[in-house]
C-alpha cells in the first residue's frame, strides 16, 4: 500500500477528487442558505448565512394591494 502514495498520478488523483468534493459541498452550502433571526436591524429585515461566514440580508418590503378602480373601456379602432 505504501507504494500508491509514490506514484504522481494516484496522488494527483486523490487531490483531485478531494478538491471536487469541496467545490461540492461550497455550491450545495451556497444554494441552501440557512435563516437567521437578527433582532439588531429589526423584523423588516431578512437574513441569510452560507457556509457559517457569509450573511446576506434584504430588506423585505410590504407590498399594499392596489385596487384597479379606473377600469378602461376597449377602444375600437373603427370608429376612430
Amino acid at each position: 500500500m505504501a507504494g500508491f502514495w509514490r506514484n504522481r498520478k494516484s496522488r494527483m488523483t486523490v487531490a483531485a477528487v478531494v478538491v471536487c468534493c469541496a467545490a461540492v459541498a461550497v455550491s450545495v452550502a451556497l444554494a441552501y442558505p440557512q435563516p437567521v433571526s437578527t433582532h439588531a436591524l429589526g423584523a423588516e429585515w431578512q437574513c441569510y448565512r452560507a457556509i457559517g461566514i457569509f450573511m446576506t440580508c434584504t430588506r423585505v418590503s410590504r407590498v399594499e394591494p392596489m385596487l384597479d378602480r379606473h377600469r378602461r373601456e376597449p377602444v375600437d379602432l373603427r370608429r376612430v
